[in-house]
């Protein structure tokens, strides 16, 4: 409707209810508002008067005054008018009127706006705003002038110490600063000018902005991801919402964008009052005040909404709860911030002390340490040089008993061999004597004298073998020799019982052995009396002889079988090694060094001697290979 037509239907308007100070508040709604205004004033009054609208964040209001042909003229003022466009210059929207003392008059109001419909309306003489001005200014100086100074303050402590919670505290102070330069109307007033867009956006956008920036600071501060993770959650949410309200509010209708920052505004500000109560009751101390200032600015979001949504008048107090409560939360968020200093300082301090502790005892404890290592080093170095020292005496002992040992075989064999040499020249010498042939009586008990000298000699040859097998550098005396006649001659070193348990199987026509003939003495009567010692009293002890090759090469095979209870699985090698018996043979006489000592001889001839599988009818089976063409010995 135009001008024209409001004033024809004028009988439509309704007279405003309340009385005082109280005014106008439709909340957010997209229609527009006429208000019809009749005026009179008192003949000794002046004719320069001021109606102020106070509520600079309006988009387009209108003054329609009547001249006097009867034409309506208008004035413009709001957010979306250049400030150079306005009829006045002030921070809410004023319009100078002319009135005629003691005449009656009517004004004409349109009103139209995205945001909140609130419409507080002053008619002013000059001096009387200028007087209310300096108040209202002053007031606004002393919360813009607080503002600033934390700002500083917060962002020189952020450039000294890059503690990302002091950016986050700056930019929630700029936010609201900004915010509220446009809600009051001193952005176009002294900042921005003649731009519209920053008028009409500065106070949705920046309280979303500060909104963000409250919101990461108060989950930081409080630490609500470790103390409250699921009001955590919901504070995430909000966060997120702020942000998106921050970035899309250049695009956003108006009046969208002014809903959701003032009901979001208020959700998260109950959350942060929840979060500071958690934290308070986990002994958080710097809680307190941060509960306290979010109580404030709760307070002061909750009446600024409510206002907005029209469900609370517009009045003074519900005009500035804002920035007394923003104002007092700042404030009480920096001294949070300035406790949270002290008690990082605290806690750092205690921290250093108990380091401090910590280090004197460490190095208390490693002194103790390093000397009780030392002593302990001490003592086990002298227990190690005793045991060396030991070992060392052990060993000497052992050496010396050794060679002692050595020392006595070579006498006790030079010794027998003496009258070894005796006994056997005497016998001959009687058997010489004899000019008819001796009784049968007489020559068996010549040749039981003649056995008995054999079989002692040979057991002085295995006593002398077997210290032989510890030098190094021993030499091996070679002849011909017949193996055969070797093998034969061992009857008559045996006894006469077990003389007869022996049954040989030669083959025909072996070549001449080059080898020691006492040590191949020595390895024959050894394999022949352990087959002999482990058969039945009874039993047979088989010796057979075969040639063959090994790897190529001639050689000759000798096999001693017995029918003793065998070798057990898995110590065919273990019975080659020196002093070796098995449990097996628990009770028979014997050192374990026969099989060793045969080995031995038979690889210094460059043969072999090993176990081999028995045939049925026998117990052990030992086969020993000599080459006929032997190789290089040592």
């Amino acid at each position: 409707m135009d001008i024209d037509a409001v004033v024809a239907g004028s009988g439509h308007f309704a007279a405003l209810k309340g009385s005082g100070r109280e005014s106008v508040n439709l909340g957010y709604d997209s229609a527009t508002v006429w208000i019809r205004l009749p005026v009179r004033v008192a003949e000794d009054a002046p004719r320069t008067w001021l109606l102020e609208v106070g509520s600079p964040t309006l988009d387009h209001v209108t003054l329609y005054r009547q001249d006097a042909s009867g034409r309506w003229h208008g004035a413009q003022s709001g957010d979306h008018v250049p400030r150079s466009g306005r009829p006045y210059p002030h921070q809410n929207l004023v319009f100078p009127v002319d009135l005629e003392p003691g005449k009656d008059e009517v004004l004409f109001l349109r009103i139209a706006s995205e945001g909140n419909l609130a419409i507080p309306l002053t008619f002013w003489q000059p001096m009387a705003l200028m007087q209310a001005d300096q108040l209202r200014y002053a007031w606004q100086a002393l919360y813009f002038g607080s503002l600033l100074a934390l700002l500083t303050y917060n962002l020189m402590l952020f450039i000294a110490i890059r503690d990302p919670l002091y950016l986050t505290y700056s930019l929630m102070v700029l936010g609201m600063g900004v915010g509220l330069l446009g809600m009051k109307g001193f952005g176009s007033l002294l900042i921005w000018g003649d731009a519209v867009t920053p008028d009409n956006l500065a106070f949705p956008v920046s309280l979303a902005v500060c909104g963000l920036a409250g919101a990461l600071f108060a989950r930081r501060f409080l630490e609500s991801r470790h103390r409250a993770p699921r009001l955590d959650r919901v504070a995430q949410g909000l966060t997120l919402l702020f942000a998106l309200e921050a970035v899309l509010g250049a695009w956003l209708p108006y009046s969208l964008l002014a809903r959701l920052v003032s009901a979001t505004g208020l959700c998260f500000s109950v959350i942060a009052v929840l979060l500071a109560i958690r934290s308070l009751m986990e002994g958080q101390r710097s809680a307190r005040l941060f509960l306290a200032g979010w109580l404030f600015l709760l307070v002061g979001v909750g009446v600024t909404a409510l206002r907005n949504f029209g469900w609370l008048p517009t009045n003074g107090l519900t005009s500035n709860i804002m920035q007394i409560g923003s104002g007092l939360e700042m404030l009480l968020l920096s001294l949070a911030l300035a406790d949270r200093i002290n008690s990082l300082r605290q806690e750092k301090d205690l921290a250093n002390a108990e380091a401090v502790g910590a280090e004197r005892r460490l190095v208390e404890t490693l002194r103790d340490w390093g000397s009780a290592l030392e002593r302990e080093v001490v003592r086990q170095t002298r227990e190690l040089r005793e045991a060396n020292q030991r070992l060392a005496g052990s060993e000497a002992l052992e050496r010396r008993g050794r060679e002692e040992q050595s020392h006595f075989i070579a006498m006790i064999a030079h010794d027998i061999r003496t009258p070894l040499a005796i006994i056997k020249a005497a016998v001959q010498s009687l058997q010489d004597m004899d000019s008819v042939p001796p009784p049968l009586e007489r020559e068996k008990r010549y040749q039981r004298i003649e056995r008995a000298l054999q079989r002692l000699n040979a057991l002085l040859e295995i006593a002398l073998m077997q210290d032989r097998t510890n030098v190094d550098d021993w030499r091996m005396e070679l002849a011909d020799i017949d193996i055969h006649a070797h093998i034969a001659e061992l009857s008559r070193m045996l006894g006469a019982a077990d003389e007869g348990r022996l049954c040989f199987e030669f083959a025909p026509q072996i070549p001449i052995l080059k080898g020691d003939p006492r040590m191949l003495r020595v390895m024959l009567i050894n394999l022949v009396e352990n087959a002999l010692k482990y058969s039945p009293r009874d039993a047979q002890v088989y010796i057979e002889t075969s040639l063959g090759e090994e790897a190529g090469v001639p050689g000759l095979f000798i096999l001693v079988i017995d029918c003793g209870p065998g070798i057990p699985e898995g110590q065919e090698e273990m019975v080659f090694q020196k002093y070796f018996r098995s449990a097996d043979v628990a009770g028979q006489p014997g050192l374990g060094i026969g099989l060793f000592l045969a080995r031995f001889i038979c690889t210094r001839h460059g043969g072999r001697l090993r176990v081999v599988p028995r045939p049925a009818r026998t117990g052990a089976c030992l086969e020993a290979w000599l080459p006929l063409v032997p190789g290089e010995v040592s």
